[in-house]
């Protein structure tokens, strides 16, 4: 094996997916979510044979981009996207060990090419979310750093450095090369552009991609002076940018009416993502670009995992500066409408499983009738049951076989009675467990799902929770399932621990718990939750009706496909 050159051994690269998915909204890239001007469109339709068959000319380009910046053609350079641009420039001016000076966080590709060349690449923390750390980047800057980055507006906090700060580091440091990367400029209504006419230390990143959504064709560009210029031409290829580019390039720049529609689209769902997510308690920061970076504190792994159910992809970090926070690039106000939608607070409907999604008559039922003849020789009747789950307090369906036992004047080890219970019930996936039949209608599912957060609380181990789930396909309308499994042994149900955990991973502020059982309504109660009671296949009596009522029940149905009514009331009651 060749091996590659040292600076290459601690570098990561930088993956980008191979395929498409496919996302309703994709607001992970800060991309232009709405799209090129029709005129680019157009343009790209209409390329003949010789656009595609010889190598491209840039001369109107140039003068496009000199014409929007009131600059001359030799203070350009046109580069593949900015990421060529960053490269370009680093490669001209930047020696193995000398010194690159930026923050963070930031946008990582200018640390893989200095690290590329072998260069010391310092980050300098944000003390205060998120303003420009001024003080401590002057501090950073000694007789070894030969670049200043300044990204304004910054990646992925969105915030920009001062007019005033940028040209004192400029002047304060007239040997030093100062690269402002502006890719997100033409969202924030500032460029520091004309400081190439003033200052030789200045050279500017431009991008296409976002502002004028050529992302796909990757144009870019550097601005400054001519000499520098001359200097960066050196590094880049001949033919760097292809002629597609060149030419969507030109009829965006030509449209100027359209970039404005656009960045008012933008600002409009910004100024209203903002106001909606600090009404909800987040922290949206101001930002300058066509994303906004918030807080979502305690909810955001949930809040990004609802999106991302939703086909809507959004930019979550993994380093513990940005612990708790999502980057989401800015869509139209309606799509930022849409987006609310999923993070706005919903209420959760809690559902038990046995008796109420499920009938457990001849699965759980048998178990215990089973295993109670197993022990003592005689007959347990479905009366018996129902009385002792009347009582309340028994956990689960072992505790209450053991309790019916010992109520015959048998003792047996607790274990011994699980095993025997386990094997009639589930025997490796054998058992009664596939006696039982679903009770509720998938489509009432597939409706609540759309208007609330959906969970259960269920007595059962996990494994036969999902085995019985996955077999009626009912699995994918619960955003949370709480089982025996999730709980420790002293808090099991009717612990309200389970609905603790459940509401801990929803933005909601109202549950309604929907369970058979004395204990469920029980629970529900001591929780603060809304009980609602489900009369179970085996026990419809008035009796039961009665009794959830009086164990704090707000109503009772005789069949969980009613449950619409009982909300709908609810819902106008409170």
């Amino acid at each position: 094996m060749i091996e590659p050159k040292k600076n290459l051994e601690n570098i990561t690269p930088y993956y980008t997916d191979m395929y498409p998915d496919s996302w309703d909204m994709k607001l992970d890239s800060n991309e232009n979510y709405i799209g090129p001007s029709t005129k680019v469109v157009n343009a790209i339709r209409n390329i003949d044979v010789e656009d595609i068959s010889r190598y491209p000319f840039y001369g109107v380009l140039y003068e496009s981009v000199a014409k929007y910046y009131d600059i001359d053609i030799s203070n350009i350079v046109l580069t593949n996207g900015a990421d060529e641009a960053i490269s370009a420039v680093l490669n001209t001016y930047v020696n193995a060990g000398d010194k690159v000076v930026t923050v963070s966080p930031s946008f990582s590709m200018p640390e893989i090419y200095s690290s590329i060349i072998g260069a010391q690449y310092v980050k300098v923390p944000y003390k205060n979310k998120w303003k420009y750390p001024f003080d401590d980047v002057i501090s950073e800057i000694d007789e070894n750093t030969k670049a200043v980055i300044l990204t304004t507006p910054n990646n992925p906090t969105g915030d920009i450095v001062p007019e005033d700060e940028i040209i004192s580091i400029i002047e304060k440091y007239p040997a030093k090369l100062i690269i402002l990367d502006e890719t997100y400029a033409n969202f924030s209504g500032f460029t520091n552009v004309p400081l190439i006419k003033k200052y030789e230390n200045v050279v500017i990143i431009k991008s296409m991609s976002k502002d004028f959504a050529l992302a796909g064709l990757r144009l870019g560009y550097v601005i400054s002076n001519s000499a520098n210029i001359s200097n960066i031409k050196k590094i880049l290829s001949p033919y760097n940018v292809n002629n597609i580019a060149v030419i969507a390039g030109v009829a965006a720049l030509n449209d100027t009416k359209y970039i404005n529609y656009v960045k008012n689209e933008i600002n409009n769902a910004k100024t209203f993502l903002k106001e909606e997510l600090t009404k909800l308690g987040f922290v949206p920061y101001e930002s300058f670009a066509n994303f906004i970076l918030v807080d979502f504190k305690d909810k955001s792994d949930w809040i990004y995992e609802k999106l991302k159910e939703n086909k809507i992809a959004v930019k979550k970090f993994s380093n513990p500066e940005l612990k708790n926070f999502i980057r989401i690039t800015l869509p139209t106000l309606s799509g930022a409408k849409r987006l609310l939608g999923y993070i706005k607070s919903k209420d959760t409907l809690v559902f038990d499983m046995d008796g109420v999604l499920v009938d457990v008559s001849n699965s759980y039922m048998e178990a215990i009738k089973y295993t109670y003849n197993y022990f003592t020789g005689k007959t347990v009747s479905d009366e018996d049951i129902q009385n002792a789950k009347a009582i309340g307090g028994l956990n689960n369906d072992w505790d209450l076989t053991q309790y019916l036992i010992g109520l015959s004047g048998f003792k047996f080890p607790y274990e011994d009675i699980v095993k025997v219970f386990q094997k009639q019930y589930w025997d490796n996936g054998d058992g009664s467990i596939n006696n039982e039949v679903l009770l509720i209608d998938k489509n009432l599912l597939e409706e609540l799902s759309k208007n609330y957060n959906m969970a259960i609380f269920t007595g059962r181990p996990q494994r036969e929770a999902f085995y019985t789930l996955d077999k009626f396909d009912i699995k994918k309308y619960f955003q949370k399932i709480i089982t025996m499994d999730d709980l420790p042994s002293d808090r099991q149900k009717p612990h309200t621990l389970g609905l603790h955990l459940i509401k801990e991973s929803f933005f909601t502020d109202k549950l309604v718990y929907m369970g058979d059982t004395v204990d469920d309504a029980r629970c529900a109660g001591s929780f603060g939750a809304i009980g609602v009671g489900v009369l179970p296949p085996s026990n419809k009596t008035e009796e039961l009706k009665e009794l959830l009522i009086k164990c704090g029940d707000k109503a009772v149905v005789e069949n969980i496909n009613d449950i619409k009514n009982i909300l709908e009331n609810i819902n106008h009651e409170t």
